[in-house]
């Protein structure tokens, strides 16, 4: 009897090791990204990253108005407890801010070498990459053929023949609030302040996005609007009447804001080896040429030299957002000072 009970002692240990065994195993075959890239994008690289690697992915993203800003503030949030172990961030600005608050572990990619240092954070908290670029979307409909060849720059859209036929991506969402920040640095706060007035005065309206700047634009409701550059390419694949143009890229043009991704390694994340191996995987060439391919990216960050970039520095940019955003809204949606910070983050 005392044999038996001893036999069943020893089966009962070896079958809990085997389910703590299984447990850890399990555990240690996950990895968790917050990522505000887009979905029909992030989800097929992440599946390819999956049977590469048999380690399983769970995403974590939001809409397209919010999923910045709301990623943003759940990482902070989690600070004392991630959840996230990688974040991919669809634009570099807070990526910045929160790597400012300790929210990230340093980490070189083995993959990202190559990827010139203008691109990669202090002490490689994060690395860029790819490369969008806001444009201005036009519509290729008649009715707009003569007032839309007109556009060259920004400033172009100031002039009155535009009123009330011109939108842009509410200043406190997603890349908008980058290109606004990097508007008022480069401008300085009078000529932006005089530009956002004549804006006004146009009629420009605030839409909850930037792909739903190109949708109006190529529905024909509107002539032209700032946005990015997947935005457009993607309604002009699908056959929609509208095209792009590169603003300010003259002799005497400020040139465009060029926008990286980042991606970054969650500091105290749960799955850390894992983390790093899909970073690796972010941050290889082949992944940059598959978001080019499918229209999303615009640019590598290995080969930028083919469009005239806004000489900024991104740091003064994201550390510029919320005075640029509330001087916008302030001006665009005629609020009391103070009011337009709460709606962005910082």
């Amino acid at each position: 009897m005392k044999f038996l009970l001893c036999c069943a002692a020893l089966l009962a240990a070896v079958g809990c090791e085997r389910q703590s065994s299984t447990a850890t195993t399990r555990a240690s075959g996950e990895v968790v990204i917050y990522s505000s890239i887009d979905e029909p994008y992030l989800r097929p690289l992440m599946q390819d990253f999956e049977k590469q690697s048999g380690i399983t992915v769970r995403i974590v993203t939001d809409t397209e108005a919010t999923k910045s800003a709301a990623l943003v503030e759940r990482l902070i949030a989690e600070k004392d407890h991630p959840q996230a172990d990688v974040y991919w961030g669809n634009e570099i600005f807070h990526t910045i801010n929160l790597a400012e608050q300790e929210i990230f572990s340093p980490y070189r990619p083995k993959t990202a070498e190559d990827v010139p240092a203008k691109w990669r954070g202090a002490g490689d908290l994060y690395t860029d990459v790819g490369l969008r670029a806001r444009m201005i979307a036009c519509s290729t409909r008649p009715q707009y053929k003569d007032l839309v060849s007109k556009i060259h720059g920004l400033q172009d859209l100031a002039d009155p023949a535009f009123k009330g036929r011109i939108a842009v991506c509410h200043p406190a969402f997603g890349t908008a609030s980058g290109a606004i920040s990097a508007l008022y640095l480069v401008w300085g706060k009078e000529k932006f302040t005089t530009y956002m007035n004549a804006l006004k005065a146009n009629g420009i309206k605030l839409l909850g996005g930037n792909s739903a700047v190109a949708d109006q634009v190529a529905g024909g409701l509107l002539a032209a609007g700032p946005t990015d550059n997947d935005d457009i390419s993607n309604a002009k694949a699908d056959g929609q009447q509208i095209d792009g143009v590169l603003p300010d890229q003259g002799a005497d043009g400020i040139g465009t804001l060029l926008i990286p991704g980042s991606v970054a390694l969650v500091r105290n994340c749960q799955h850390e080896e894992n983390a790093k191996k899909l970073i690796d995987f972010v941050c290889q060439p082949s992944t940059e040429q598959n978001l080019i391919a499918g229209r999303y990216l615009g640019y590598s960050v290995r080969d930028a030299g083919k469009v005239k970039g806004m000489d900024v520095d991104y740091v003064q940019v994201a550390h510029a957002m919320k005075p640029a955003v509330e001087l916008a809204l302030t001006i665009l949606q005629e609020r009391k000072p103070g009011l337009a910070a709460a709606t962005t983050q910082p």
